[in-house]
């Protein structure tokens, strides 16, 4: 349950990071465009989707060394721009070279959101995790001088 969970978190701060940038894109590049909110709630949607699977390159059997964590990041954000540009020129979220540019950019921005707050997650929950260990360590500590006192 904890798993569906976690994913389901994700995906929903995933489809947020598209909603955003697709908005201020439309924005600040296109603020006339007019979207079918069915279609484009779906295609969001499937897109959402496509950037979780992507994440499957960070599957690994053992735990991660920094310079592996950075390779696969860089091959993750290559990857990102590979499938996420064609299928959004499909399904008109840009239209030239300029758009594309400018969407992809926006791409490696939400990225870079991710990994701030994905960050930040892991941070805390990497404190709350140390501060459990301190508290059972110093627990064993005082049973240990109980026992031998």
């Amino acid at each position: 349950m904890k798993k569906i969970e976690f994913w389901l978190h994700r995906f929903v701060f995933v489809y947020g990071l598209i909603m955003l940038s697709t908005f201020f894109m439309c924005l600040l590049f296109n603020p006339t465009s007019e979207l079918p909110v069915v279609t484009f709630f779906g295609r969001c949607i499937l897109l959402t989707l496509v950037s979780m699977l992507t994440l499957l390159i960070y599957t690994s059997g053992e735990e991660l060394s920094n310079r592996a964590w950075w390779a696969r990041t860089f091959l993750h954000a290559i990857l990102l721009e590979a499938v996420l540009l064609p299928l959004a020129h499909n399904w008109g979220f840009w239209y030239n070279t300029l758009d594309g540019l400018i969407y992809g950019t926006f791409i490696l921005a939400a990225k870079v959101m991710w990994h701030l707050i994905d960050f930040g997650q892991s941070f805390y929950i990497a404190a709350a995790l140390n501060e459990q260990i301190r508290k059972r360590k110093l627990e064993e500590i005082q049973k240990e001088g109980t026992n031998n006192g």
